[in-house]
């Protein structure tokens, strides 16, 4: 790795001055580590896997996330690529921006942070929920959600109030104990074998198609939400220009893994026959009475505490996502300029990071008021909403890829057009697929109008903005 530099966002500013800067401290194990935990896999067996295996029907549920991780890999081809280019520290929208002009790139900057805004706010609810029911567990003690909601807002607003590196080491931590158990659960159902044996047959590529397998996907694909946070982060990383792509290959290819295999394991020890009955009939604890049948009542016990620890991670990591998104909207000008500055000693995005610590408190405050339940409303509808969101941008990206490399000529064909432009067929055809499947996602066609009506605004509001507001190429 290279020695630590002097840093900065790249995030232009208006008036000319120079852009807020933020500290430079960690390398590819760091950011994975940040992303990885986003992805919260513990949570993602626990919440995710039964839903893939009932809504797919399928007898081959772990090919789901193989599929998606290849999916993914090809758009990174393009995406890292572009971030030799385009070396702001706003992901998406800032890619779009630069192939597809500053109209599309204003759209896509709103369109983003109200995406990630939504999700922060099911993450909230999820987290006060998931919390609440294992304190009821353990103890018997029946405690409001949104008390346990607030604590962990307030632990998260803590850590992100500090330097990345504080937050990166927590999550550190918290991803080598959720992947131990669960690895370890893995293990010992693959090797002892449930109902019907130790079997492959989950694997066999030959019955890919039977079932609802474009369900499968769908949901597959919620399970690596927040891997683009690896550009996020780069004005925090060592040497960005090989941090970026490294985290972002190695990320993808660590969460695929661990999802197959640990899908591949569940399978297994439910047993292939029964798996998608029980996915069906007993979702919320498909993972965990399997834990308990192979680990032990301690074993159980245990997974359960490790799942909030998972939850906890991916809250913090986008905590962490959240304030830099409103820090460069506000190096930008779109926010106050103070929330684009950087703390003095910790070259965080501090003030921004209470902004989004005081947004979070409003909207537990709010849920409470509107009666809303932590998870069948608050986490199922913003989660929903704001994954249909990020996909939108990732099509969105796929296409300025193309747009930008068709006219600057350089680069290879195969990395600036052959990926990029099968990147974009597949989120195109996810983006339909999600639309078209949003009020199941969502529980009803009125939410769901509601709430793409939400996003609709998001992007409307971002162009209309950068119609009348005519700034110079490097601002948002």
């Amino acid at each position: 790795m290279s020695q630590q530099s002097s840093s900065s966002s790249a995030v232009g500013v208006p008036d000319g001055t120079t852009p807020a800067s933020i500290g430079q401290g960690i390398g590819v194990r760091g950011v994975v580590f940040l992303v990885a935990a986003g992805a919260a896999p513990l949570a993602a067996a626990v919440a995710v896997f039964p839903v893939v295996v009932s809504a797919s029907e399928s007898p081959v549920p772990p090919l789901f996330f193989v599929v998606a991780a290849l999916a993914l890999a090809l758009f990174a081809i393009g995406f890292t690529r572009m971030a030799h280019e385009v070396t702001n520290a706003n992901a998406f929208y800032d890619f779009i921006r630069a192939g597809l002009g500053h109209v599309f790139g204003r759209g896509a900057a709103t369109l983003a942070l109200v995406s990630y805004a939504l999700l922060f706010v099911a993450l909230v609810g999820y987290l006060g929920a998931s919390t609440a029911s294992a304190v009821q567990y353990f103890t018997g003690a029946a405690i409001p959600w949104w008390v346990w909601s607030t604590a962990w807002l307030l632990v998260t607003g803590a850590l992100a109030y500090r330097d990345i590196a504080l937050s990166a080491r927590v999550l550190g931590v918290s991803l080598v104990l959720e992947v131990a158990i669960m690895l370890l659960l893995d293990f010992l159902m693959v090797i002892r074998g449930g109902p019907d044996g130790t079997t492959a047959s989950p694997l066999n590529p030959l019955h890919f198609t039977d079932g609802t397998p474009s369900l499968g996907l769908m949901f597959a694909f919620f399970g690596f939400v927040g891997f683009e946070a690896t550009v996020i982060f780069r004005s925090e990383a060592h040497d960005p220009q090989r941090t970026v792509p490294r985290a972002t290959y190695v990320s993808i290819s660590a969460i695929g893994l661990f999802y197959a295999f640990s899908l591949f394991a569940v399978a297994v020890g439910a047993g292939p026959n029964n798996l998608v009955a029980k996915a069906t009939e007993s979702p919320q604890t498909l993972v965990t009475e399997l834990a308990g049948t192979f680990l032990g009542v301690l074993g159980q016990d245990a997974v359960q505490i490790l799942v909030l620890v998972s939850l906890f991670g991916c809250f913090l990591t986008f905590h962490n996502v959240l304030a830099r998104f409103t820090f460069n909207f506000g190096a930008a000008g779109l926010f106050p300029t103070t929330l684009g500055q950087a703390h003095h000693r910790h070259h965080a995005p501090s003030r921004a990071s209470l902004v989004v610590t005081a947004y979070g408190l409003l909207a537990i405050t709010g849920s409470v008021a509107l009666g809303l339940d932590p998870v069948l409303d608050v986490y199922t509808w913003f989660s929903g909403v704001a994954t249909l969101g990020i996909i939108v941008l990732m099509a969105l990206t796929s296409l300025a890829v193309i747009v930008f490399f068709r006219g600057h000529q350089r680069g290879s064909w195969l990395t600036t057009f052959v990926a990029p432009i099968v990147s974009l067929v597949a989120f195109g055809g996810l983006v339909f697929l999600v639309g078209k499947n949003f009020p199941l996602l969502v529980g009803g066609d009125g939410v769901a109008v509601a709430l793409i009506a939400v996003l609709a605004v998001a992007l409307a509001a971002g162009v209309s903005s950068a119609l009348i507001d005519r700034r110079p190429v490097n601002d948002l």
